[in-house]
């Protein structure tokens, strides 16, 4: 994991805002050059993660170090538990 993606995450966790380069969170909300792509829902608790349309590997990185959602690439698809996923759609985490 990424120095930036283990502070951006520790942030987050604790409910604190931060911001480090391209990445930054309010405790709430984790957005990466301005998309959000991590959320959490107040009245459930639950984490929601997107590659907000970008497929790449820093996003990538982020989504699952920060949602440990398990988003990969094969065939230059993105894909999660086996399946080819749309890179905008939203997915619950925990």
């Amino acid at each position: 994991m990424r120095v930036i993606t283990r502070k951006i995450k520790e942030a987050f966790e604790q409910g604190k805002s931060l911001k480090i380069g391209n990445t930054e969170t309010d405790g709430n909300r984790v957005w990466l050059f301005g998309n959000l792509i991590i959320q959490r829902q107040e009245d459930t608790g639950k984490v929601w993660a997107t590659l907000a349309g970008w497929n790449t590997p820093t996003t990538r990185e982020r989504v699952n170090g920060i949602a440990g959602l398990g988003v990969y690439q094969k065939d230059f698809s993105p894909m999660l538990a086996g399946q080819e996923i749309d890179p905008g759609a939203w997915f619950v985490c925990c």
